[in-house]
């Protein structure tokens, strides 16, 4: 007894403290520079919190591996979750529901960005999640190239396309790169004034002559040679082939940064809002920090959940210059300016449960588009049957 009553008890300082609790953090990793400043605040965290011990464990196949460990009744006691999968784990029961905590604790939720913040609750408006970030898509210039062409950077789509040529004919690079991926395609679509649902996404909007228009115009920049695809590039995404010089243009979020800036050599490069069409849009890619429903550990896992995206926590956690802060009150890294003040222009990438097929689908078809054995018309309505099947519409 004795024993055990030693093993549970620290000593500081000749005074007894608190036993320690252990809980689990994990998240995945996309570059050590994510790591760097992840460690940075788990360990101011640990300084602030000595009795509570934070053991980080990043996670490959982060979705799958995280619904293995869900299933089996052993997940983390804090993690990352996608905006693109909340509402999904949400309904599935993964998540524990915060609003209690946040209310006992005094945590101020006003915060938060709207646009973010709603990303990750439920349709009740109860949370289940807090952004630790996010970063919407800008338009990436190589200005060497630009300056050899004798253009400046875009504003609209129209422009865009003048310069991808002019950049061609005078460099012989291929302007731009373009990934496969509704990720992407999604903020021309809003630009030319589209969307996949409605804002309250219960229905679905993706059939329409906007979003055929942006469509035609994203894979039109392919075959008319202004425009290519990574692998036709030799690279596995847009962003490594603007940070290897072999483009023009890239449409990539803060990610892109450290990618580019880390580059040898580094090309010359500047950040600009995305080119319009018949308005502004965007898209907002969101990352929450939520507590698992199963933890046994839920005061401790509050501790660490409001402290990383709390005031203190998201500013060392962003100063790392990966992504920007989900908070206005959270000042955001200079250099940065084409992003900041995109959140109310924005879509956020978020779907409702069972939408993963969808979008699997939704990818497909846009392959077959862009490889010539699918319309854009065709894809649409393929794409909005499967949407309606899953909301339940057909």
């Amino acid at each position: 007894m004795v024993a055990a009553a030693l093993a549970l008890t620290l000593t500081v300082g000749g005074a007894a403290a608190a036993p320690s609790v252990r809980i689990v953090l994990s998240g995945w990793v996309s570059s050590p520079a994510e790591t760097a400043s992840l460690q940075q605040a788990v360990a101011a965290f640990e300084a602030s919190h000595p009795t509570i011990d934070v053991d980080y464990q990043p996670l490959d196949d982060y979705q799958g591996t995280m619904e293995s460990r869900f299933a089996a009744g052993d997940p983390p006691d804090v993690f990352y979750v996608d905006s693109s999968v909340a509402p999904e784990w949400i309904a599935r029961g993964f998540l524990q529901p915060l609003q209690g905590l946040a209310t006992s604790s005094g945590f101020d939720t006003a915060h938060f960005f709207p646009v973010l913040r709603h990303a990750f609750e439920a349709p009740n408006g109860k949370p289940y999640g807090f952004p630790k970030d996010w970063s919407p898509l800008a338009m990436f210039t190589n200005d060497t190239l630009l300056a050899r062409a004798g253009v400046a950077a875009p504003t609209t789509w129209a422009e865009l396309r003048q310069d991808a040529i002019a950049i061609r004919s005078a460099t012989g690079v291929t302007p731009i790169c373009l990934s496969v991926d509704w990720a992407r395609l999604l903020a021309f679509v809003e630009e030319n004034g589209g969307s996949f649902l409605n804002d309250s996404q219960t229905d679905v909007t993706i059939n329409s002559q906007a979003v055929r228009d942006a469509v035609d115009f994203y894979v039109g920049l392919v075959r008319d040679g202004l425009a290519a695809l990574p692998d036709a590039l030799g690279e596995g995404w847009c962003g490594q082939a603007f940070a290897d010089g072999k483009v023009a243009f890239a449409f990539e979020g803060t990610w892109l940064l450290p990618v580019v800036d880390a580059a040898d050599p580094r090309p010359d490069y500047s950040t600009h809002p995305m080119p319009s069409s018949v308005g502004r849009g965007n898209v907002a890619f969101t990352v929450a920090y939520s507590m698992s429903a199963a933890s046994t550990h839920k005061q401790a896992a509050w501790e660490l959940l409001s402290y990383l995206t709390g005031r203190q926590g998201m500013q060392i956690w962003t100063s790392g210059g990966v992504a920007l802060p989900a908070r206005d009150d959270v000042p955001t890294l200079p250099g940065r300016e084409s992003f900041v003040g995109e959140a109310p222009i924005s879509t956020v990438w978020s779907f409702p449960p069972g939408f993963s097929n969808v979008l699997n689908l939704a990818n497909g078809e846009l392959w077959s588009v862009f490889a010539g054995t699918q319309t854009s018309t065709g894809m649409l309505a393929e794409i909005e049957a499967a949407a309606r099947a899953a909301l339940g519409q057909s």
